[in-house]
């Protein structure tokens, strides 16, 4: 579950059953998560390939067909494409980040060369976009400043889940630090390991634990790091990995933490940090911009991301007492309700 998905799964949450007089339908290359199965209504459609069809050819050739054939009045593109070819009807991009700008080494080639080809082109035949940061607004318009008019900021919301402490099956560390994300190299796992482990070395009888929750990525991160996650030597220093943890699992590990790191190289925006948020817990993030519009510069701690050695440091940090957050965090600020009337008020104009 990406943050992408999650972002597309709540507004769907909220707005779907404010609309049950409209057809919705859903267009995908391949199976859906299982969260969308759970939202589904009567007026909910599922378009979905028998086969997967490889991302650029189901989009540029397939889905067109598609929605010429089932009489699509309006198209809105959640994964920051659209096709080659302008549609003949009103259509809508959701856009997270131009990384193939502003951070291409952390990207594979074939998704990099994808997007750097097909950006310009998608910006172009968008009607509106829903961009998911100021920061990521602002990428564009210094990208093409033509399309400012079309950009509108949409943070994303954050809601409460309910959770089963009964039903986890996971055994958390009594103090530890957490962290979440897809072993990448945009997402900077790897160095907070290091730096973690570096921590330790400093504090033999530290007894704190490092989380990572996440799934198996590409590049090094997602084979070396994955490697390293499960090395017994690396275990018995505090580390514990969980792969592709249930909602309920994530859930509790936010409410249990002690302090939530987030070392991204770059990010369109940061959901995990709402999340830590919500339920009071301190953060510990890249000193990236995107993250300037979220975290709180009286509780919070930004790290420039690529300096291990201050990554360490801000370990040393969050080892003291816990403390909340002060202020605390403006839930009313964020919710999945207000993201959801933005988006509605364009898809249905």
């Amino acid at each position: 579950m990406t943050g992408n998905s999650r972002y597309l799964a709540e507004v769907l949450k909220v707005l779907l059953p404010k609309h049950k007089e409209k057809e919705f339908y859903f267009f995908s290359n391949k199976e859906l998560h299982p969260v969308f199965n759970e939202i589904l209504a009567p007026n909910v459609r599922l378009v979905i390939e028998k086969k997967p069809i490889p991302g650029p050819i189901y989009l540029n050739f397939i889905l067109p067909k598609r929605l010429e054939q089932n009489g699509i009045e309006v198209f809105w593109a959640t994964i920051q494409m659209l096709p080659f070819f302008k549609l003949p009807i009103p259509s809508y991009v959701n856009y997270h980040d131009l990384n193939f700008i502003s951070a291409p080494e952390t990207m594979a080639k074939w998704n990099y060369w994808q997007h750097k080809l097909l950006s310009p082109i998608t910006l172009k035949n968008a009607d509106a976009i829903f961009c998911l940061s100021k920061n990521t607004m602002e990428e564009i318009v210094q990208f093409r400043p033509k399309f400012k008019n079309k950009c509108l900021v949409v943070y994303p919301g954050v809601s409460k889940t309910k959770t089963y402490p009964s039903k986890n099956q996971i055994k958390f560390p009594k103090d530890f630090f957490l962290t979440v994300g897809t072993l990448e190299p945009r997402k900077n796992i790897n160095r907070l390991v290091d730096a973690f482990l570096n921590f330790k070395t400093e504090n033999p009888k530290d007894k704190h634990s490092l989380l990572i929750m996440g799934r198996k990525g590409w590049g090094e991160e997602g084979s070396l790091l994955y490697e390293k996650l499960h090395d017994p030597k690396i275990n018995s220093l505090g580390i514990q990995f969980i792969e592709n943890p249930n909602e309920n699992t994530l859930a509790l590990a936010f409410q249990r933490c002690k302090a939530f790191f987030f070392p991204s190289l770059h990010e369109g925006f940061g959901l995990p940090l709402l999340e830590a948020m919500l339920e009071g817990k301190r953060c510990v993030a890249s000193n990236i911009p995107v993250f300037k519009e979220i975290l709180s510069d009286k509780c919070d701690v930004y790290v420039p991301p690529k300096d291990t050695e201050l990554w360490t440091e801000s370990f040393q940090k969050m080892s003291g007492p816990r403390k909340e957050r002060i202020p605390r965090f403006p839930a009313k600020l964020w919710t999945w309700e207000e993201t959801t009337k933005k988006i509605e008020g364009v898809l249905f104009q």
